[in-house]
Protein backbone atom coordinates (compact mmCIF):
# COMPACT_ATOMS: atom_id res chain seq x y z
CA UNK A 1 0.00 0.00 0.00
CA UNK A 2 2.98 2.35 0.36
CA UNK A 3 3.28 2.30 -3.41
CA UNK A 4 -0.35 3.38 -3.70
CA UNK A 5 0.19 6.31 -1.31
CA UNK A 6 3.37 7.42 -3.07
CA UNK A 7 1.67 7.23 -6.45
CA UNK A 8 -1.28 9.38 -5.47
CA UNK A 9 1.04 11.91 -3.83
CA UNK A 10 3.13 12.10 -6.98
CA UNK A 11 0.05 12.64 -9.11
CA UNK A 12 -0.86 15.73 -7.15
CA UNK A 13 2.58 17.16 -7.71
CA UNK A 14 1.89 16.94 -11.44
CA UNK A 15 -1.25 19.09 -11.15
CA UNK A 16 -1.78 22.59 -9.88
CA UNK A 17 -3.57 22.67 -6.55
CA UNK A 18 -4.97 25.93 -5.24
CA UNK A 19 -7.49 26.79 -2.56
CA UNK A 20 -9.84 29.36 -4.07
CA UNK A 21 -11.86 29.56 -0.89
CA UNK A 22 -11.81 28.11 2.57
CA UNK A 23 -14.21 25.36 1.51
CA UNK A 24 -13.45 24.49 -2.15
CA UNK A 25 -10.18 23.00 -3.36
CA UNK A 26 -9.24 23.01 -7.04
CA UNK A 27 -6.72 20.87 -8.93
CA UNK A 28 -5.85 21.76 -12.49
CA UNK A 29 -5.34 18.58 -14.51
CA UNK A 30 -5.19 20.29 -17.92
CA UNK A 31 -6.32 23.48 -19.64
CA UNK A 32 -9.72 21.85 -20.13
CA UNK A 33 -10.18 19.88 -16.90
CA UNK A 34 -10.19 20.82 -13.24
CA UNK A 35 -11.14 18.71 -10.21
CA UNK A 36 -12.99 20.58 -7.48
CA UNK A 37 -13.94 19.31 -4.05
CA UNK A 38 -15.78 20.66 -1.02
CA UNK A 39 -14.70 19.91 2.52
CA UNK A 40 -18.18 18.84 3.65
CA UNK A 41 -18.70 15.92 1.23
CA UNK A 42 -15.29 15.34 -0.32
CA UNK A 43 -16.93 14.44 -3.64
CA UNK A 44 -14.64 14.84 -6.64
CA UNK A 45 -16.38 17.30 -8.96
CA UNK A 46 -15.29 17.49 -12.59
CA UNK A 47 -15.22 20.83 -14.42
CA UNK A 48 -14.70 20.24 -18.15
CA UNK A 49 -14.38 22.93 -20.82
CA UNK A 50 -15.85 21.72 -24.13
CA UNK A 51 -16.64 23.38 -27.43
CA UNK A 52 -20.32 23.34 -26.45
CA UNK A 53 -19.81 24.88 -23.02
CA UNK A 54 -18.76 23.99 -19.48
CA UNK A 55 -19.65 20.54 -18.16
CA UNK A 56 -19.96 19.86 -14.43
CA UNK A 57 -19.72 16.28 -13.18
CA UNK A 58 -21.19 15.39 -9.75
CA UNK A 59 -21.77 18.97 -8.55
CA UNK A 60 -22.16 18.44 -4.81
CA UNK A 61 -19.55 20.01 -2.51
CA UNK A 62 -22.04 20.25 0.36
CA UNK A 63 -25.32 22.08 0.91
CA UNK A 64 -23.56 25.09 2.41
CA UNK A 65 -20.80 25.23 -0.20
CA UNK A 66 -22.69 25.67 -3.49
CA UNK A 67 -22.07 29.42 -3.57
CA UNK A 68 -18.37 28.79 -3.00
CA UNK A 69 -18.43 26.28 -5.87
CA UNK A 70 -20.04 28.97 -8.07
CA UNK A 71 -17.23 31.37 -7.21
CA UNK A 72 -14.57 28.78 -7.93
CA UNK A 73 -16.03 27.97 -11.35
CA UNK A 74 -16.30 31.63 -12.38
CA UNK A 75 -12.74 32.31 -11.18
CA UNK A 76 -11.45 29.56 -13.48
CA UNK A 77 -13.43 30.06 -16.70
CA UNK A 78 -15.67 33.11 -16.15
CA UNK A 79 -18.56 31.22 -17.77
CA UNK A 80 -21.81 29.61 -16.59
CA UNK A 81 -22.33 25.85 -16.53
CA UNK A 82 -23.95 24.49 -19.72
CA UNK A 83 -24.29 20.79 -18.88
CA UNK A 84 -24.53 18.64 -15.74
CA UNK A 85 -23.56 14.98 -15.54
CA UNK A 86 -23.75 12.49 -12.66
CA UNK A 87 -21.77 9.31 -12.12
CA UNK A 88 -24.72 7.91 -10.16
CA UNK A 89 -27.90 9.01 -8.41
CA UNK A 90 -26.75 9.31 -4.77
CA UNK A 91 -27.32 12.71 -3.21
CA UNK A 92 -23.65 13.36 -2.41
CA UNK A 93 -23.15 13.45 -6.21
CA UNK A 94 -26.46 14.88 -7.43
CA UNK A 95 -27.30 17.31 -4.62
CA UNK A 96 -26.18 20.37 -6.56
CA UNK A 97 -28.04 19.57 -9.79
CA UNK A 98 -31.03 21.82 -9.07
CA UNK A 99 -28.76 24.71 -8.08
CA UNK A 100 -27.04 24.71 -11.47
CA UNK A 101 -30.21 23.91 -13.40
CA UNK A 102 -31.72 27.13 -12.02
CA UNK A 103 -28.74 28.95 -13.53
CA UNK A 104 -29.42 27.46 -16.98
CA UNK A 105 -27.41 24.24 -16.85
CA UNK A 106 -28.93 21.26 -18.65
CA UNK A 107 -28.97 17.94 -16.80
CA UNK A 108 -28.03 15.12 -19.17
CA UNK A 109 -29.54 11.84 -17.99
CA UNK A 110 -29.90 9.70 -21.11
CA UNK A 111 -28.95 11.07 -24.54
CA UNK A 112 -25.28 11.98 -24.63
CA UNK A 113 -23.72 14.04 -27.39
CA UNK A 114 -20.50 15.63 -26.13
CA UNK A 115 -17.55 14.83 -28.40
CA UNK A 116 -14.94 15.52 -25.72
CA UNK A 117 -16.33 12.89 -23.35
CA UNK A 118 -16.82 9.14 -23.78
CA UNK A 119 -19.66 7.69 -21.72
CA UNK A 120 -20.24 4.10 -20.66
CA UNK A 121 -22.66 2.53 -18.17
CA UNK A 122 -21.84 -0.21 -15.68
CA UNK A 123 -23.53 -1.76 -12.63
CA UNK A 124 -21.48 -2.00 -9.45
CA UNK A 125 -21.96 0.63 -6.75
CA UNK A 126 -25.50 1.31 -7.99
CA UNK A 127 -27.75 -0.17 -10.66
CA UNK A 128 -26.57 2.56 -13.05
CA UNK A 129 -22.99 3.80 -12.69
CA UNK A 130 -21.86 6.25 -15.36
CA UNK A 131 -18.19 6.37 -16.36
CA UNK A 132 -16.86 9.43 -18.21
CA UNK A 133 -13.57 9.50 -20.09
CA UNK A 134 -12.05 12.86 -21.06
CA UNK A 135 -9.60 12.10 -23.84
CA UNK A 136 -7.80 15.46 -23.93
CA UNK A 137 -6.60 15.08 -20.34
CA UNK A 138 -6.62 11.26 -20.39
CA UNK A 139 -8.79 11.26 -17.26
CA UNK A 140 -11.60 8.92 -16.23
CA UNK A 141 -14.37 9.83 -13.76
CA UNK A 142 -15.56 6.59 -12.19
CA UNK A 143 -17.80 7.70 -9.31
CA UNK A 144 -18.04 5.35 -6.34
CA UNK A 145 -17.11 2.25 -8.32
CA UNK A 146 -13.65 3.19 -7.01
CA UNK A 147 -13.04 5.12 -3.79
CA UNK A 148 -9.57 5.81 -2.40
CA UNK A 149 -10.93 7.12 0.90
CA UNK A 150 -13.27 4.28 1.89
CA UNK A 151 -13.88 0.56 1.53
CA UNK A 152 -15.33 -0.84 -1.74
CA UNK A 153 -19.11 -0.67 -2.16
CA UNK A 154 -20.02 -3.21 -4.85
CA UNK A 155 -23.47 -4.03 -3.54
CA UNK A 156 -25.71 -3.37 -6.56
CA UNK A 157 -23.67 -5.27 -9.12
CA UNK A 158 -22.24 -7.90 -6.82
CA UNK A 159 -18.92 -9.57 -7.55
CA UNK A 160 -19.61 -9.98 -11.26
CA UNK A 161 -20.78 -6.41 -11.73
CA UNK A 162 -17.81 -5.04 -9.80
CA UNK A 163 -15.31 -6.96 -11.92
CA UNK A 164 -17.03 -5.96 -15.16
CA UNK A 165 -16.99 -2.31 -14.07
CA UNK A 166 -13.27 -2.42 -13.31
CA UNK A 167 -12.59 -4.07 -16.67
CA UNK A 168 -14.61 -1.38 -18.44
CA UNK A 169 -12.53 1.34 -16.77
CA UNK A 170 -9.27 -0.43 -17.60
CA UNK A 171 -10.31 -0.57 -21.26
CA UNK A 172 -10.51 3.22 -21.46
CA UNK A 173 -7.46 5.38 -22.10
CA UNK A 174 -4.02 3.89 -21.47
CA UNK A 175 -1.69 2.96 -18.61
CA UNK A 176 -1.08 6.63 -17.84
CA UNK A 177 -4.77 7.53 -17.50
CA UNK A 178 -5.77 9.43 -14.38
CA UNK A 179 -8.56 7.62 -12.51
CA UNK A 180 -10.75 10.07 -10.60
CA UNK A 181 -12.71 8.26 -7.89
CA UNK A 182 -15.97 9.45 -6.39
CA UNK A 183 -14.05 10.42 -3.26
CA UNK A 184 -10.38 10.45 -2.33
CA UNK A 185 -7.18 11.03 -4.24
CA UNK A 186 -6.95 10.38 -8.00
CA UNK A 187 -4.77 7.44 -8.95
CA UNK A 188 -3.46 5.48 -11.90
CA UNK A 189 -4.63 2.12 -13.24
CA UNK A 190 -2.06 0.23 -11.19
CA UNK A 191 -3.87 1.46 -8.07
CA UNK A 192 -7.23 0.43 -9.51
CA UNK A 193 -5.84 -3.07 -10.12
CA UNK A 194 -4.60 -3.20 -6.54
CA UNK A 195 -8.02 -2.07 -5.32
CA UNK A 196 -9.66 -4.89 -7.27
CA UNK A 197 -7.17 -7.44 -5.93
CA UNK A 198 -7.76 -6.30 -2.34
CA UNK A 199 -11.53 -6.38 -2.87
CA UNK A 200 -11.40 -9.98 -4.07
CA UNK A 201 -9.15 -10.88 -1.13
CA UNK A 202 -11.70 -9.33 1.22
CA UNK A 203 -14.66 -11.14 -0.37
CA UNK A 204 -12.87 -14.50 -0.36
CA UNK A 205 -11.92 -14.18 3.31
CA UNK A 206 -15.43 -13.16 4.39
CA UNK A 207 -16.86 -16.03 2.30
CA UNK A 208 -14.49 -18.51 3.96
CA UNK A 209 -15.37 -17.43 7.51
CA UNK A 210 -19.09 -17.16 6.74
CA UNK A 211 -19.14 -20.69 5.31
CA UNK A 212 -17.41 -21.92 8.47
CA UNK A 213 -20.39 -20.64 10.42
CA UNK A 214 -18.80 -17.58 12.05
CA UNK A 215 -21.14 -14.73 12.93
CA UNK A 216 -20.53 -11.08 12.07
CA UNK A 217 -19.15 -10.32 15.52
CA UNK A 218 -16.64 -13.15 15.24
CA UNK A 219 -15.60 -12.09 11.74
CA UNK A 220 -15.04 -8.52 12.95
CA UNK A 221 -12.34 -9.58 15.40
CA UNK A 222 -10.54 -11.89 12.98
CA UNK A 223 -6.95 -10.68 12.59
CA UNK A 224 -6.73 -11.43 8.87
CA UNK A 225 -9.99 -9.61 8.19
CA UNK A 226 -8.65 -6.54 9.99
CA UNK A 227 -5.40 -6.72 8.01
CA UNK A 228 -7.25 -6.90 4.70
CA UNK A 229 -9.45 -3.97 5.66
CA UNK A 230 -6.37 -1.85 6.32
CA UNK A 231 -5.32 -2.30 2.70
CA UNK A 232 -8.07 0.20 1.82
CA UNK A 233 -6.88 2.68 4.46
CA UNK A 234 -4.79 4.77 2.08
CA UNK A 235 -4.67 7.82 4.34
CA UNK A 236 -3.79 5.88 7.51
CA UNK A 237 -6.91 6.96 9.39
CA UNK A 238 -7.20 5.74 12.96
CA UNK A 239 -9.65 4.17 13.14
CA UNK A 240 -10.26 3.68 9.44
CA UNK A 241 -13.94 2.79 9.91
CA UNK A 242 -16.32 3.47 12.78
CA UNK A 243 -17.58 0.30 14.45
CA UNK A 244 -21.02 0.61 12.85
CA UNK A 245 -19.58 1.07 9.33
CA UNK A 246 -17.19 -1.87 9.78
CA UNK A 247 -20.05 -4.13 10.89
CA UNK A 248 -22.22 -2.95 8.01
CA UNK A 249 -19.45 -3.61 5.47
CA UNK A 250 -19.21 -7.23 6.62
CA UNK A 251 -22.99 -7.67 6.66
CA UNK A 252 -23.38 -6.32 3.15
CA UNK A 253 -20.48 -8.41 1.86
CA UNK A 254 -22.18 -11.52 3.25
CA UNK A 255 -25.39 -10.44 1.52
CA UNK A 256 -23.54 -10.23 -1.81
CA UNK A 257 -21.98 -13.65 -1.20
CA UNK A 258 -25.39 -15.17 -0.43
CA UNK A 259 -26.85 -13.61 -3.58
CA UNK A 260 -23.96 -15.06 -5.57
CA UNK A 261 -24.72 -18.51 -4.12
CA UNK A 262 -28.42 -18.13 -4.96
CA UNK A 263 -27.60 -17.22 -8.56
CA UNK A 264 -25.28 -20.21 -8.87
CA UNK A 265 -27.85 -22.60 -7.39
CA UNK A 266 -30.67 -21.21 -9.55
CA UNK A 267 -28.51 -21.57 -12.63
CA UNK A 268 -27.79 -25.20 -11.85
CA UNK A 269 -31.55 -25.87 -11.86
CA UNK A 270 -32.17 -23.98 -15.07
CA UNK A 271 -34.01 -21.18 -13.25
CA UNK A 272 -33.47 -17.54 -14.02
CA UNK A 273 -32.61 -15.85 -10.73
CA UNK A 274 -33.62 -12.24 -10.11
CA UNK A 275 -31.83 -10.59 -7.21
CA UNK A 276 -33.87 -8.23 -5.10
Amino acid sequence: MKGFRILTSTLFLLTSSIALSSSISVQKVSEHLHILSGKEYGTNIGLVATENGLVLIDPMPGNNQLSALDQAIWSIYDKPISFILNTHAHSDHTGGNAHFEKQGGKLIESSFNLDELTHIKVKSHTTIDNIYYHKESNSIFVGDVFDTSWHPTFYAGGIKGFNEAIEAILNLGDDQSLIIPGHGSPAKKSSLLEFRKNTFTWINKIRELHHKGLGVGQIMIDTQVKDILEKFNINNKSPFLPHKAYKRFIERTISVINDEKSIRNAGSHGIKYLSE
